[in-house]
């Protein structure tokens, strides 16, 4: 267990952030002193890693949390993809510390000035980070993961060995589809057509991870109206909407 003196020390994050993080939800302590002194633990620190790592990147705190309360293979799917664009920036740098010892040598090509072309990273970081905001579209899939549907992250990758081989560009694809079924399905109520195809593509999505019965999306159902005012902040009605779609085909 470390104190919140030895974490700010041991990361360089100040003592009010880490307090800011414990307000906000980003980062509880594992326990608190009668004294009110924070006590943090190897899996709060190793939280605090990535949303460090995260915040480098220039992802927002919000989108950090979403995140980081997703299942563990997602966001390690995620890391995977931004460790290619560290790879690359690695990969700059040392092209530049070469055209460094040239030009010291007094040895100059044009071909040198390629070193400062940032175009592919910058892409590179922007697809990533537009897909974690695809990923994270309002809020949309945070009832889902706040129902308890998910087992702990052990055992959902034991027991959803899959989720290894599953096509992640399909699945933020289907993660942006979702939503906006149930976003355009409004309009024509909780048992239209619409409404049905957007439970069903959510069902799909929810069984690439783990198996989804009907048991289990009525409980994701619910879980929409416990989180309703933290969805309306952004998509007014929709979380109240997807639990009366899903209700009316699972009742």
């Amino acid at each position: 267990m470390k104190s919140v003196n030895e974490v700010s020390k041991l990361s360089g994050v100040s003592r009010r952030t880490l307090q800011y993080y414990d307000e906000i939800g980003l980062l509880p302590p594992s326990a608190v002193k009668e004294s009110g002194y924070r006590q943090y633990d190897d899996e709060n620190l190793r939280r605090l890693w990535s949303i460090l790592f995260y915040k480098e990147l220039g992802i927002s705190l919000d989108e950090i949390q979403l995140l980081l309360d997703n299942p563990n293979e997602i966001e390690k799917e995620i890391m995977r993809q931004h460790k290619q664009a560290l790879l690359e920036k690695q990969s700059q740098l040392q092209k530049m510390l070469v055209s460094v010892d040239r030009i010291l040598n007094d040895d100059f090509d044009v071909s040198m000035l390629r070193d400062f072309d940032k175009i592919r990273i910058e892409t590179m970081k922007k697809t990533y980070a537009d897909e974690i905001r695809v990923l994270m579209e309002s809020n949309f899939f945070l009832p889902a993961v706040k129902s308890g549907i998910f087992p702990g992250r052990a055992s959902l990758v034991k027991s959803a060995s899959n989720i290894m081989n599953v096509d992640f560009g399909e699945l933020i694809s289907l993660c942006g589809e979702v939503f906006e079924k149930f976003r355009n399905a409004m309009k024509d109520g909780p048992d239209s057509l619409a409404a049905k195809e957007a439970v069903n593509a959510y069902m799909e999505f929810i069984n690439k991870l783990i198996p989804c019965d009907d048991k289990a999306i009525r409980k994701i159902g619910q879980a929409y109206l416990l989180h309703k005012e933290e969805l309306d902040k952004k998509s007014p009605g929709l979380a109240e909407f997807v639990y009366e779609a899903i209700l009316y085909i699972y009742h």
